[in-house]
């Protein structure tokens, strides 16, 4: 916030006056206006008085410290996705840095602009290569704020370090990075909170707690089952392999997952086994998933937090083309090119973007 509109600001949630302003530092009433206008600032001087009749520091008084409050942070972001939206991803970059240099110490806007761009640079249908040069920025910002204060922001960014350091096969690293992790705690402060609810009658806040975890925790164990599935092709483990995709399978349809979820570790599978039939079968049935709403609100399982983050209904439509951009340039597919199923499969989606 710039000075002229600190002063305002503070001025007004004190209860003061252009007056009494004027009067307590020894100006003119037509200068304090002034101020506020940002046509004049304050002299040297005058400065450390009037930090203190707005019970300010001056830091904060020259916008040095500042932050952006939650709804803020909230606002921007979605001005930055509509950017994207509508103008391209290097616009909403562009846009969402410029903000940093805004607000280089503002550890709650860094982080969430980090994940922001993160998932848009997924979502954005850019090719591979081209998404990549984005990352080095990306992962600065992680960095940035994987010492914050703020708990937190501080472990969720180096949560993210260690995947991206991973991801890169910079292991010593992402090491690095799990031991800064604290171990889950014991207690999960989530349940006891939804307890207490439940036994005050809150039964929707209660609800809406023990949905978040659930869903957490639904998605945690489709990752494990997929690993678990890798792990075991890498050991020669085939029939453990299926037997495990079957799980996952089942385990996506009982905990109303997304319909995707259905087929990623059987198409792991697949894929391995360069499988051409099974593959191409799983991958159309993937595709399709993207064609059609997750309708979480219809959910047993969900409807408070579909509700409450009004995600009624969820497509896909928006991961189509770095799917397939994925599917035209990644190493995994590879064996697959040649075959005209494959490319009359891509066409027929990529003429649905």
């Amino acid at each position: 916030m710039p000075m002229n509109l600190m002063i305002r600001s503070k001025r007004k949630e004190l209860g003061l006056t252009q007056e009494q302003v004027a009067e307590y530092i020894g100006v003119s009433t037509p200068a304090v206006n002034k101020w506020e206008k940002g046509t004049t600032y304050p002299d040297v001087s005058l400065l450390p008085a009037l930090a203190r009749l707005l019970k300010v520091d001056l830091n904060t008084l020259f916008g040095f410290d500042e932050g952006l409050s939650e709804q803020e942070i909230g606002r921007f972001c979605k001005e930055v996705m509509d950017r994207v939206n509508e103008s391209g991803f290097e616009s909403g970059f562009a846009t969402s840095m410029e903000k940093v240099r805004q607000y280089p110490n503002c550890d709650g806007l860094i982080h969430t602009i980090a994940l922001l761009l993160d998932g848009a640079a997924l979502m954005s249908g850019l090719e591979p290569a081209e998404r990549e040069r984005y990352q080095d920025r990306i992962i600065a910002l992680y960095e940035r704020v994987a010492k914050s204060d703020d708990e937190k922001i501080r472990y969720s960014a180096i949560f993210m370090l260690a995947s991206k350091y991973i991801g890169h096969g910079d292991y010593d690293r992402a090491q690095e990075m799990v031991d800064r992790l604290p171990e889950k705690n014991a207690m999960d402060k989530r349940m006891l909170q939804a307890n207490l609810h439940f036994k005050r009658g809150e039964f929707t806040e209660a609800a809406k707690l023990l949905e978040r975890k659930l869903l957490s925790a639904a998605n945690e164990i489709q990752g494990i089952l997929v690993q678990l599935a890798d792990i075991a092709l890498k050991e020669d483990g085939d029939q453990e392999a299926f037997d495990l995709a079957e799980i996952s399978r089942k385990a996506a349809g009982l905990f109303d997952l997304w319909d995707c979820y259905s087929f990623v570790a059987p198409l792991q599978v697949a894929l391995t086994h360069e499988d051409i039939p099974e593959s191409i079968s799983l991958l159309r049935s993937l595709l399709s998933t993207t064609q059609k709403p997750w309708k979480i609100s219809q959910s047993p399982l969900y409807r408070h937090i579909a509700a409450n983050l009004g995600q009624q209904n969820i497509t896909g439509a928006k991961m189509l083309p770095a799917l397939l951009a994925e599917l035209e340039n990644s190493s995994q597919y590879a064996f697959l090119r040649s075959n005209v199923e494959f490319g009359r499969l891509i066409e027929e989606y990529r003429a649905k973007c």
